[in-house]
């Protein structure tokens, strides 16, 4: 598929508002790719991990990430392609994997995100991305930095009281029991964080179509969507 008739629909939302659920199930009923931009900054964290080394706790890295030129980033080698209708990470020519998943790299991945030349490098791998097929790219930016100029755009919301119970649920199928009250205020936290981000900040595009989740079904938001999509495709 060349790059004129490739479509791009962006789902943008805080923690929890459950953009990333909808994202594949709305890329699957279209026959589109769902481009995860949470798993390409995962594998940005850990492409910088090996090549920083092993054992420097979270602080440090954050300090040694600060000092990186654009060379060290483009040396990095990582790829984002397509297998089975996937999207697959690689680095250095291998599949990624799990790898992307650990504690490690979840607790180094903000500073990732706080800094301008690691955010241009998941940007540019997106529109690289975006250039191979159609994509349906959930995330906190894709619609007002990523991908601007696409019309067809949804940011979705829910409570946080709604939201933490998604991720509370979430944690039990993964056996662990967190209390709600804690996961609130890390969700909190985060949206902080999110919305007051020196680049990439969490924002509702004017263009985009505003969707609160609270109280919908995963079918209902779909339909919504799938409708909105009829409309302009």
């Amino acid at each position: 598929m060349n790059s004129a008739s490739c479509r791009i629909i962006s789902i943008d939302g805080p923690a929890g508002s459950g953009k990333s659920t909808i994202a594949k199930q709305l890329a699957q009923k279209l026959g589109f790719i769902h481009a995860d931009s949470g798993a390409i900054y995962r594998t940005l964290t850990r492409a910088l991990m090996d090549q920083l080394g092993p054992g420097q706790d979270p602080e440090d890295f954050g300090k040694r990430i600060g000092n990186l030129s654009e060379s060290d980033i483009q040396n990095l080698k990582i790829e984002i392609g397509i297998e089975n209708g996937i999207q697959v990470n690689r680095i250095n020519g291998n599949d990624a994997g799990e790898s992307i998943r650990t504690p490690e790299v979840t607790s180094r991945i903000k500073f990732i995100a706080d800094t301008m030349l690691c955010r241009e490098e998941v940007n540019r791998l997106l529109r690289q991305f975006s250039l191979k097929t159609d994509l349906v790219a959930d995330g906190r930016d894709i619609g007002s930095v990523v991908f601007p100029e696409t019309p067809y755009k949804f940011f979705l919301e829910a409570s946080i009281e709604i939201r933490a119970e998604r991720r509370k649920k979430d944690f039990i199928k993964q056996g662990n029991e967190i209390p709600l009250a804690e996961i609130i205020k890390d969700i909190q936290k985060r949206d902080e964080e999110d919305r007051n981000r020196p680049v990439g900040a969490l924002i509702c595009p004017k263009d985009a179509i505003l969707i609160d989740t609270s109280t919908m079904s995963t079918e209902v938001v779909l339909g919504c969507l799938m409708s909105e999509m009829q409309l302009q495709f």
